[in-house]
């Protein structure tokens, strides 16, 4: 499978880049114990299989993000998504050139 980044590059599809960052949004907010990681890890080979059931050849960046943020979510990792969603969106951000002016920060609440 291949990716197609933001700039319209295609490269190729690498799970690791996808823990790397659900990582980064985790130690934000937690301390990373061995469990969070495993626990994490399945998290990144469900947004693989995801992917895979999506059979497409070459998915974007953005579906691939909308595919963690779902899967944290339906994991209960409420905190962790927020951070990762409040991350991408601050990037976004910044290649529009507004990151110097707006911060962006989100707090989910769960409704029963």
């Amino acid at each position: 499978m291949q990716v197609i980044k933001r700039d319209g590059q295609i490269t190729d599809f690498d799970p690791e880049k996808i823990y790397q960052a659900i990582l980064k949004a985790a130690q934000t907010v937690y301390v990373l114990t061995d469990d969070l990681r495993q626990n994490l890890a399945l998290v990144t080979k469900k947004v693989v299989l995801d992917l895979e059931e999506a059979k497409v050849e070459r998915a974007t960046i953005s579906m691939i993000q909308s595919m963690v943020e779902n899967r944290l979510l339906g994991a209960g990792y409420i905190t962790i998504a927020e951070h990762y969603i409040s991350y991408r969106l601050q990037r976004d951000l910044e290649r529009s050139g507004y990151g110097d002016h707006i911060a962006v920060h989100l707090h989910f609440e769960q409704i029963m």
